[in-house]
């Protein structure tokens, strides 16, 4: 199993830094002309698990990216280290 992070995270403020945040953090689609353009965007997670609210699941090897984006928006978080499945 390879090892993942879990991260924890706690955005205050208001909704548009929340968003932009997100938008940074995770990958996400934009569209236009009623879903005739469209882009995804490139975020730090491209593959993650999202169980509740303010808690995200990664890859250990996407750590670097997160922790710079953390460190940039000065997030409230904290990061765990998880060892192994239980069967």
């Amino acid at each position: 199993m390879q090892k993942k992070i879990i991260m924890i995270y706690n955005l205050k403020g208001n909704d548009s830094e929340r968003i932009s945040f997100n938008r940074k953090l995770f990958q996400y689609k934009l569209q236009s002309h009623k879903g005739k353009y469209k882009t995804v965007s490139k975020g730090a997670l491209k593959k993650y698990e999202k169980p509740v609210r303010s808690v995200v699941i990664f890859n250990k090897k996407d750590i670097a990216k997160v922790k710079k984006l953390i460190d940039e928006w000065k997030i409230d978080s904290k990061l765990y280290e998880i060892y192994k499945e239980i069967k």
